[in-house]
């Protein structure tokens, strides 16, 4: 028997495996998905970012496809905290204290700590016990959080959802809420920085209550729509044929994640019933 489990010790070192206590974590993506499980630490160095990719209960992921790495259950953080993660560029962890850093993700190791680097080029530790977030892609981020700051959403229509609609600003487009997607006629290339502002409001059916603004309506959700973590009716965009990724009122400016046709439409799976429209002015950085 010992010389089995002997043997069980010596395969596991082999392949540089490692058991840890794993925190439980939300990787929220560029396009507002939403994932959860345990952080996995691999290597000899007990790392759970390697080559390039997190790993989520043995799921692996590109760095770059995440926006925020969420302690709290990824649930959308307070509105103050929001305004301490800049709004394009950059990275920064917020601590449970309230404190936000700015700097650069290195790793989380052992399952239980984070590595960061400040903007003085010190690498710092810090227990994810006292960690909230990590913002890994801060212009996503935000657009996935539905961040304030943008343009005021304009007063309720009534039930038509067509009649008080404000007079669209000179230049707008208008995204109609029952059309799936609608070509700005704007060719972008990966990378382009793009902002938008939008106003206006919809319906995205037709009972009592199904109205909203570019940020949608917090009371409905699904896990049919285009981007499930977002609010019913929520001004959203994808570039051709990519994933789409969430805009609602956020004015700062998004990184476009392909080249190609942008387009623009609501959150929703069933438009048929839809009316009302957005406004959006869209300028290119």
């Amino acid at each position: 028997m010992n010389r089995r489990f002997i043997s069980a010790v010596a395969m596991v070192a082999s392949v540089g495996v490692y058991a840890f206590a794993a925190d439980q974590a939300t990787f929220i993506l560029n396009n507002g998905e939403r994932r959860s499980g345990e952080l996995t630490a691999t290597g000899p160095e007990a790392a759970n970012y390697v080559n390039g990719r997190l790993t989520l209960s043995g799921q692996s992921v590109p760095l770059e496809q995440v926006a925020v790495i969420d302690f709290t259950g990824g649930g959308t953080p307070p509105a103050i905290e929001l305004q301490r993660v800049p709004p394009t560029g950059g990275q920064a962890v917020v601590l449970r204290s309230g404190h936000a850093e700015g700097g650069k993700f290195v790793n989380i190791v052992r399952g239980d700590t984070l590595m960061w680097e400040d903007h003085n080029g010190q690498q710092q530790q810090y227990p994810l016990r006292d960690v909230t977030r990590i913002y890994l892609n801060s212009t996503n981020a935000h657009a996935a959080y539905r961040a304030p700051g943008g343009p005021a959403i304009s007063a309720a229509p009534t039930a038509a959802g067509t009649s008080g609609q404000n007079q669209a600003p000179q230049g707008a487009i208008q995204v109609q809420a029952n059309v799936p997607w609608t070509d700005t006629r704007i060719t972008v290339k990966s990378g382009d920085m793009v902002s938008f502002q939008a106003t206006g409001q919809i319906n995205f059916g037709q009972s009592p209550g199904q109205q909203a603004g570019p940020d949608g309506n917090p009371a409905a959700h699904s896990p049919n729509y285009p981007i499930p973590a977002l609010n019913a009716g929520t001004l959203i965009g994808k570039v051709g044929s990519s994933a789409p990724f969430g805009i609602g009122t956020n004015s700062a400016p998004v990184r476009m994640p392909a080249s190609g046709r942008l387009m623009l439409g609501v959150n929703d799976n069933e438009i048929k019933d839809n009316s009302g429209y957005f406004s959006v002015v869209i300028t290119k950085q």
